[in-house]
């Protein structure tokens, strides 16, 4: 991705630039909240990473700014107060998600993949297919032996987490952030329910034998092609 880091701490902008550069982005740097507002504005990024605490126009300003222009870049806000009604500013003003400094660098990076998975639907095929199903982006639902099956939002981001890993176990972690994020406290018994409710969707007869979707003691869940 193409990404805009604000950021008027030399140290820690030639880290994060280190760090996305080596996982394959491009990285462009400034230094101060107007010049970094402008470029948001004049170029084409992916996803910006923005200091709440800048010279020239701060961090909050910024995203007034941009977002006042209808500028639709997603915005990860980093911040060294973890004050609430600055972080709630922060999102009311436009922000995507938010980061208290000091964090550890690969904690940023999957949240930049977070967001990236988020904002960039386009660049995924519309359909995903595994086994017999075929899986429909645009209408959010399940095909199978021609039967349109429709399914809740978390039902299908768990199905489509379980699809792309067809034949490989999918942890019960690995799904409960696909289905409601990766700060969520869900139970994973709430969990095992959504999987309930979709195996009795996807499958006519209940066989644990020769479903779709395998349980894997102490590990997760399998979607298996029969």
């Amino acid at each position: 991705m193409n990404i805009l880091v604000i950021e008027d701490d030399k140290r820690i902008a030639g880290i994060v630039e280190r760090g996305l550069t080596e996982n394959g982005h491009q990285v462009v740097l400034s230094h101060d909240g107007k010049q970094g507002a402008d470029m948001m504005l004049d170029g084409k990024y992916d996803v910006a990473l923005l200091d709440l605490y800048l010279p020239r126009m701060d961090g909050f300003a910024v995203l007034e700014k941009v977002r006042g222009r209808r500028c639709k870049t997603p915005i990860l806000v980093l911040t060294a107060v973890d004050a609430v009604p600055k972080i709630l500013q922060a999102f009311d003003l436009g922000a995507d998600d938010y980061l208290v400094k000091p964090f550890l660098l690969e904690i940023l990076l999957a949240r930049v993949s977070a967001i990236a998975r988020r904002v960039l639907p386009a660049m995924e095929p519309q359909a995903i297919r595994a086994g017999d199903i075929t899986l429909d982006r645009s209408r959010r639902l399940a095909i199978r032996e021609g039967k349109h099956i429709y399914l809740t939002r978390k039902q299908f981001d768990l199905l489509e987490l379980l699809m792309k890993r067809s034949g490989l176990i999918t942890s019960r972690e690995q799904l409960i952030e696909a289905g409601w994020g990766c700060d969520s406290e869900v139970k994973e018994n709430t969990l095992d329910v959504y999987i309930h409710g979709l195996r009795a969707k996807l499958e006519d007869k209940r066989d644990d034998d020769h479903t779709l979707i395998r349980t894997i003691h102490r590990s997760g869940y399998m979607f298996v092609e029969n």
